[in-house]
């Protein structure tokens, strides 16, 4: 079976775009094909170019024949004449009257038609597809170019597209299909011939260009562990950084290079910030401490390497400069000086000052304080610091650097806890780091509670998957930042001196569902931790009780505990009523199953934690599945009825802490 074969040729793309191309190319094609494709795609890509391959595709689509009936034949045609609903019946399949079939139908003869669908040649597909399956490949943005009207993430340079070693001719944009490629662009400017995925890869590679994104990465790693022996430093890689730099050379080559020693009295992190984020460097240290070296991939693996290696330091040396000026220009004045320009930052717009924001955080995490165990005064003029910062000239040039700035201009000033002042930010992503100290926690949950709530309250709620105001971002904060708090949602925001929202607990809850789903928590499982009849907004406890059960689930504990509870719950739900006393039952009415569950019901925690109330739960399954299978619930008797049932709801009114147990999926 034939293989085929595509590569998008581009201007250079950025990283970020790089993985997301391809897989959108596969995907599109993979749509194209259909059924055709009988193995999944094998992908390239790097920052020039991007391949997808299909082996063993099939040539031609399936061919399906299928009989269309139409019109009665006594109003298709009259007289042997064909009338206009005859005609225009046979014009729908390209065919003459005469040369439609007579078919009986339910009612008597109709006219028909033989339709046929499919047998399109595989090469006719993709020529009529391609340029929709590269067009469609989703970028946050995109541009236009030349005179075209098409938008793309870059200016598009050749598509190569062959089927089993020919050329597909097709347009994409404007340029008709090639069977041929590039190699690098400084190393190897020509072209060469495309035949297979695999002699492309191997062309490839003679050309300089390694298209293997895993190839490139095992490259760059195997050079920068060789670089830091021949320089005696540690390395601290870097993933995300490391995944960029992949997907910003086609030839990688790692080279290290040195600033003046001098610049390490600038704060480290300043340092590392701006080699990661401004120049994609990898940072190094000694014994813990950062050095003058680092190291970084050039795309020129034949050029001079000192000459290289020196070009990289200037650029460096001349930001570290700068930013050792901007430095000292900030510690020049006390913090709340530069916080003075605050009142001309605008927010949000309708919700008031950069100043205003500082205010409402520092008053909302001086409350918290005794909450979380932090001293209110310290955490108070943390807090009245807090974005201070954002009106240096430090943070102006590296942004990324916000509350790490304020955090030493506030501890070079005494401040007891400078530390919150960076902390407040954390965690910035999911993963992060949160915040160690207590007053660093009431200002990190203080930023998000009063962001949440002013932003509903003026109807700000995130729209679809847009959300400008980092609103899920800050609920996913609030989500990690809990179980250092101990308490409800409900109650925090009390004492943070906000109105409980429910809208809010609703937002933060459903960032809580979707990170238990994320750990791996089913979802039945989940909705039904979250259906629990507790405090409202009890994000650690239903995260507590969502996760036990998940455990259960993997262990293989709880598929019959599941069916069971459920058959339970469903009875329950199905006949409404308050839950008796277990005492005030006539146990005369249980029969001998009913009695031992009562019993046993009796003995099992109700007010024990949720490792407690599962060993229950797990013990009483057996008795559930005997009872209910010595004796009829839903009995003729009113009476036998109403025990056996109020049985069931003490049993459902037990465990109702634990879960909604209706909710569970039946498998």
């Amino acid at each position: 079976m034939p293989e085929l074969f595509i590569e998008v040729g581009t201007e250079e793309m950025p990283a970020r775009f790089v993985g997301p191309a391809v897989d959108g190319l596969a995907a599109n094609l993979a749509k194209l094909l259909g059924g055709l494709a009988s193995s999944p795609a094998r992908k390239w890509a790097t920052p020039r170019r991007f391949a997808v391959a299909f082996d063993h595709v099939a040539a031609r689509a399936p061919r399906t024949e299928k009989l269309v009936t139409g019109p009665a034949l006594s109003v298709a045609f009259r007289d042997g004449v064909a009338t206009p609903a005859g005609v225009a019946f046979a014009a729908k399949f390209g065919l003459a009257p005469e040369q439609l079939e007579r078919v009986q139908g339910p009612k008597g003869e109709v006219i028909a038609a033989r339709s046929v669908e499919g047998g399109q040649a595989l090469e006719e597909i993709v020529a009529g597809g391609l340029e929709a399956a590269i067009l469609g490949i989703p970028f946050k943005k995109t541009m236009r170019w030349g005179s075209r009207r098409e938008a793309f993430a870059r200016p598009i340079r050749h598509v190569c597209a062959v089927l089993d070693g020919e050329r597909v001719d097709a347009a994409v944009c404007g340029l008709r299909t090639v069977d041929d490629s590039d190699g690098h662009w400084l190393l190897s400017p020509g072209r060469f011939r495309v035949r297979s995925a695999d002699g492309w890869v191997a062309d490839s590679r003679a050309a300089r260009v390694l298209v293997d994104i895993v190839e490139r990465r095992d490259t760059i790693i195997t050079g920068l562990h060789a670089e830091a022996a021949r320089l005696r430093v540690d390395l601290r890689i870097d993933e995300d950084l490391l995944a960029e730099v992949v997907n910003l050379v086609e030839a990688p080559r790692v080279l290290a290079g040195a600033f003046d020693d001098s610049l390490l009295d600038l704060p480290p992190r300043l340092l590392v910030e701006s080699m990661k984020v401004n120049q994609r460097y990898f940072p190094t240290y000694r014994d813990g401490a950062l050095t003058q070296h680092f190291l970084f991939a050039s795309n020129n693996p034949d050029g001079h390497a000192a000459l290289i290696a020196e070009g990289n330091a200037r650029v460096l040396a001349a930001r570290f400069a700068d930013a050792k000026f901007f430095f000292e220009e900030d510690r020049k004045k006390p913090l709340a000086e530069h916080g003075q320009r605050l009142a001309g930052m605008i927010w949000i717009r309708g919700l008031g000052s950069m100043a205003e924001r500082q205010v409402a955080v520092a008053t909302a995490a001086e409350r918290l304080a005794p909450t979380v165990g932090a001293d209110p005064a310290s955490t108070l003029a943390a807090g009245r610091l807090c974005k201070c910062d954002l009106a240096t000239q430090m943070v102006g040039e590296f942004p990324e650097l916000q509350g790490h700035v304020g955090h030493l201009l506030a501890a070079r000033e005494g401040v007891a806890a400078a530390v919150a002042i960076e902390e407040h930010y954390h965690p910035r992503f999911t993963g992060d780091t949160l915040p160690t100290s207590a007053a660093g926690l009431a200002l990190a949950l203080a930023e998000r509670l009063t962001l949440l709530d002013r932003t509903f309250a003026a109807g700000l709620q995130p729209k679809g998957g847009a959300d400008p105001l980092g609103l899920r971002r800050a609920a996913n904060g609030v989500v990690a930042l809990l179980p250092g708090a101990g308490c409800s949602l409900p109650e925090l925001s009390r004492a943070a001196g906000l109105e409980p929202r429910d809208d809010v607990v609703d937002f933060v809850l459903a960032r809580q569902r979707a990170s238990l789903q994320e750990e791996g928590v089913p979802t039945d499982v989940v909705d039904a931790a979250m259906g629990a009849s507790l405090l409202p907004g009890d994000l650690l406890g239903m995260a507590e009780r969502a996760r036990a059960l998940g455990a259960l689930v993997r262990d293989g504990r709880f598929g019959a505990v599941r069916a069971t509870f459920r058959r339970v719950a469903g009875l329950v739900k199905q006949n409404p009523g308050d839950a008796p006393a277990l005492e005030s039952l006539d146990e005369s009415r249980l029969g001998d199953a009913g009695r031992a569950l009562s019993s046993a019901v009796h003995l099992a925690s109700h007010d024990g934690g949720v490792s407690r109330q599962l060993e229950a739960l797990l013990a009483l399954r057996p008795l559930v599945d005997t009872y209910f299978d010595s004796m009829m619930v839903m009995a003729d008797d009113p009476a036998d009825r109403a025990a056996r049932l109020g049985l069931l709801r003490v049993l459902v009114a037990r465990f109702a802490s634990l879960a909604d147990f209706s909710r569970l999926a039946t498998e």
